[in-house]
């Protein structure tokens, strides 16, 4: 019998942890209440300790048979070929399972799914997992689209001839997932999920490397135009201009100083105090400054919420010499500039002096 190619120690440990895995999610899966109401008598203490030793059990157990394994496979007629097959359908299998689960999720509205508390929860008292859950559920067809995705890279994943096009089709998608639950504080159990099945679909897309090398970087036959000279720094102004055009509007709009969410803490109009309560009198009995990069400013009463159709809204520019904020609100014309006189600035706090119509307004405004 003739010895079968080996294989990386690292490939050895990775379809051994990627079992034990699978076994335990299966665990978890038909015992897993049962088994955290056991453990949880005692305490969610104890709970977390024994999750911990098993994670740490399950990974010693990979290192030390995919080392023996390693070992073994050095010796002639020993055949590795059958275990990685045995190992890699299970893992591809597992994935399967795990992808699929979400997606069907998604369909069924067990992810994205409506929380009717959150329509009155202002967005800016939204953590990242509500924020991410309602942005993801407002479109329902979104959800059914991504949710298909999801099974039907996964059912592909069930077949080895279609293995590497689910894989291509997934890795995109859990790519994506994993950045949002990483910088959108999703809960560490989906994090670590989104985790493993990114390395293991990226795991068997390097299986296939010698594959996919060839079409990647396979030089295209078709006529080359005669301009080497030039391509390089062709190829330098596509980029650099892309970079110009966003820039120089960077340029031309520069970031405020005044930028920020501003409370009006006292209020005067013509030379009378406007009251906590007068914001439901009308809309000019403003609450709040927004005050916003690209020299947008917006004027609500409502201390509560921002309700756009009460708001005045417009545009700002700042004279540093003169200190004084130029304002145009939307619906007037050019020639209607409302000036404040800005004093008393310190970054936290400043004093507004204006006339607004035939008003004249006196605001102390404390940056939230």
């Amino acid at each position: 019998m003739t010895a079968t190619p080996r294989s990386y120690w690292f490939a050895k440990f990775l379809e051994c942890l990627y079992l034990l895995v699978a076994i335990y999610d299966c665990l978890m899966m038909m015992w897993g209440t049962l088994l955290y109401k056991l453990f949880s008598s005692f305490g969610d203490l104890s709970f977390a300790m024994i999750f911990t030793w098993i994670i740490i059990g399950i990974f010693i157990l990979s290192v030390i048979y995919s080392i023996y394994w390693h070992q073994k496979s050095k010796k002639e007629g020993f055949n590795s070929e059958i275990r990685h097959a045995f190992l890699r359908g299970v893992m591809r299998y597992f994935l399967a399972f795990q992808v699929s689960a979400y997606g069907f999720a998604k369909i069924l509205k067990t992810q994205f799914g409506h929380v009717y508390m959150r329509d009155n929860t202002p967005v800016g008292k939204l953590n990242g997992f509500d924020l991410t859950w309602n942005y993801f559920g407002h479109s329902y067809t979104f959800a059914v689209i991504l949710g298909l995705l999801q099974i039907g890279g996964a059912i592909m994943l069930l077949f080895r001839r279609t293995t590497l096009l689910g894989t291509c089709m997934l890795l995109p998608i859990m790519l994506n997932i994993v950045l949002i639950n990483a910088f959108y504080d999703i809960a560490a159990g989906a994090f670590m999920n989104s985790i493993i099945i990114t390395i293991g679909l990226l795991y068997l897309l390097l299986l296939r490397w010698p594959d996919i090398k060839p079409i990647l970087f396979k030089q295209v036959e078709i006529p080359s135009v005669r301009l080497s000279f030039a391509k390089p720094v062709l190829k330098l102004l596509v980029i650099g201009l892309s970079f110009y055009s966003i820039y120089r509007y960077v340029l031309a709009v520069p970031s405020s100083a005044f930028t920020g969410k501003w409370k009006i803490q006292q209020f005067i109009r013509n030379g009378k105090t406007v009251g906590e309560n007068d914001w439901m009198n009308g809309a000019q009995n403003w609450c709040y400054i927004y005050i916003e990069d690209d020299g947008r400013i917006s004027f609500c009463a409502n201390p509560y919420v921002f309700e756009a159709n009460r708001a005045w809204f417009g545009r700002y520019n700042y004279n540093a010499k003169q200190k004084i904020f130029n304002i145009h609100f939307d619906g007037g014309t050019n020639n209607d500039t409302t000036k404040v006189k800005i004093s008393n600035y310190n970054g936290k706090q400043m004093q507004w002096d204006t006339k607004v119509y035939d008003d004249t307004l006196k605001l102390k405004l404390i940056k939230e």
